[in-house]
């Protein structure tokens, strides 16, 4: 299944540019988001992405460090209603057990591994995007979430970092309050078993049981459109053979054809819906690429001739591949295919 992360989330990025004295619209765009898309509810991006951002984030803000300014920024509502059963825990180990158990609300490429030690109690994180500061943020919004409930006294006992120390290392101490360590195993903090299991008095359970319910339901629906983007997995490794079907595709994920076509309409899609979209997701990719001339990429898109490949992305665009190729592929990279 296909990563995906919710956008709210980047809500703290845009704002983090905007700082900076750069233009977040301009930085968004290039890597093919709007502002409007970041205000719809619920709205969710991919792990391809959400990496081209943060690459373009780092590359016009310059600072290493820029990721700590996350906990300036960060509000409840970025996280759905994970943000608010946190506030509502009565201890920090109930809202980092929520961290936990509903993480994948925030981003599917993301584990959090909870272990009791000597020193405290152990976070650690792990997640597939390459940019050092996606970390860096990760961490500070945890413990400025921490903090919120808790007091701005906490201290965490340690937190440490995989990536190396970068030059403005000090701003790391200055946020977390605490030894900081880098080029380290994983990238986690450790708090201290007193402060974790602290009573606190903003705790309702009430409001925190209401907020579990709420992630529950989008845990649901967020597991039923998984069979898209299985499908599309499927989909894309059997293209270049020019066999595609429904019966290949529910073999290859062990189920019936009626089940695949039960789930994907619960999805609100269909198998012909999700060739279709995968087909012309992966034509823009390929045609960007000067590398591949138009007939190899119709043969990838599992088209027996290259006519049938031209009339199938001018019903999608509007525009033939040639046409869409010379109008594109000056303002864009060149995209790697997918073999």
């Amino acid at each position: 299944m296909t990563a995906t992360y919710l956008l709210s989330t980047k809500e703290i990025l845009w704002k983090i540019i905007e700082t900076y004295g750069h233009t977040p619209e301009s930085v968004f765009a290039r890597a093919g988001l709007t502002r409007d898309m970041l205000m719809k509810q619920g709205a969710r991006i991919t792990h391809k992405t959400a990496d081209r951002l943060w690459a373009e984030a780092t590359r016009v803000i310059g600072d290493p460090c820029f990721g700590l300014k996350a906990a300036e920024f960060w509000h409840p509502s970025h996280f759905h209603a994970l943000g608010y059963a946190w506030l509502a825990s009565s201890t920090l180990r109930q809202a980092l057990n929520r961290f936990d158990r509903y993480i994948h609300i925030l981003s599917q490429a993301t584990d959090v591994r909870l272990e009791d030690t000597p020193q405290g109690l152990s976070l650690t994180l792990s997640d597939s995007l390459e940019q050092p500061a996606r970390m860096d943020l990760t961490m500070a919004i945890v413990v400025a979430m921490c903090r919120l409930n808790f007091g701005p006294n906490l201290k965490p006992v340690a937190v440490t970092f995989i990536h190396p120390e970068p030059s403005c290392g000090e701003k790391y101490f200055e946020t977390f309050k605490c030894p900081v360590f880098f080029a380290a195993d994983c990238d986690g903090l450790t708090l201290k078993q007193e402060d974790v299991d602290q009573r606190l008095p903003s705790g309702n359970q009430n409001l925190a049981l209401i907020n579990d319910r709420v992630m529950l339901r989008y845990l649901d629906e967020l597991n039923q459109t998984g069979i898209v983007q299985r499908t599309q997995k499927v989909v894309i490794a059997h293209l270049p053979s020019g066999h595609i079907s429904d019966e290949k595709v529910a073999r290859a994920l062990n189920m019936s054809v009626r089940s695949l076509q039960r789930k994907l309409q619960r999805a609100g899609t269909s198998f012909r819906r999700v060739l279709d979209q995968t087909r012309e997701d992966l034509a823009r990719d390929y045609i960007l690429d000067n590398r591949l001339d138009l007939t190899e990429v119709a043969f990838l898109l599992g088209f027996s001739e290259h006519s049938a490949f031209s009339r199938a992305f001018k019903r999608w665009t509007g525009q033939s591949p040639s046409a869409f190729r010379q109008a594109e592929a000056p303002l864009a990279e060149p995209a790697a295919p997918i073999r």
